[in-house]
């Protein structure tokens, strides 16, 4: 899907948002809730997958824009778990979601310096989840739960050095899936999402990002 943001972009908004949630190895990078990353995000055009135009059971790899992977077996489309938007989500050939010793990866064929994804996860605590970038930067995760329930983290940032990988690693021992994968560049336009394509509208990253209620948990 191909989400387009036409808004002025706040430079300044980014530099004030440097907090706690990052161990910088040199970037300037922002981590933020889900509202602020989608105003932070709102001068360009960004991409995205939610999977909910997959069929669930559809492995995912290389697409044309980006290379998903996970450590403990291959990412796999589902519709068992709580998404933020129904009725698919991301989890692992490994016993069907993400174990917490297993790792999940997004290898981006062209560098980006924006990123956000919803973890559906029973940790309560900030920090529960980081994302490891290739520039060896590190940001953790929000406590931010989906609407109507009482569980699900956040993971949104935005950097000012471009990155092309980032890995979602369990901290405190919970497994997860994942939701709502969003990227690109804040200040520039970055490609529309190749392979699996869901034509959208800006509304979507609205959706997305803040999460929808009435959803249901299926085991």
């Amino acid at each position: 899907m191909r989400l387009s943001c036409r808004a002025p972009y706040v430079v300044a908004l980014v530099a004030l948002m440097i907090g706690p949630g990052v161990a910088n190895a040199g970037a300037v990078i922002a981590s933020v809730d889900r509202a602020t990353f989608q105003t932070a995000v709102s001068g360009g055009t960004i991409t995205g997958q939610n999977f909910d135009s997959l069929v669930s059971g559809t492995i995912l790899g290389a697409t044309p824009d980006l290379t998903y992977s996970a450590s403990g077996g291959s990412p796999i489309v589902t519709d068992t778990y709580l998404t933020s938007t129904s009725p698919n989500g991301l989890g692992s050939t490994s016993v069907g979601f993400f174990q917490p010793s297993e790792t999940a990866t997004f290898a981006f064929n062209s560098p980006i310096t924006a990123f956000a994804i919803d973890v559906n996860t029973f940790a309560t605590t900030d920090g529960s989840y980081t994302a490891a970038l290739n520039t060896g930067d590190v940001v953790n995760s929000h406590y931010e739960v989906f609407p109507s329930f009482s569980t699900g983290q956040f993971i949104g940032f935005v950097s000012n050095t471009a990155f092309s990988n980032v890995t979602i690693t369990s901290i405190t021992g919970f497994s997860y899936t994942l939701d709502t994968l969003i990227y690109g560049d804040a200040a520039a336009v970055a490609p529309g999402f190749g392979g699996v394509p869901e034509p959208t509208t800006l509304a979507l990253l609205g959706i997305g990002l803040a999460g929808v209620g009435a959803l249901r948990r299926r085991r």
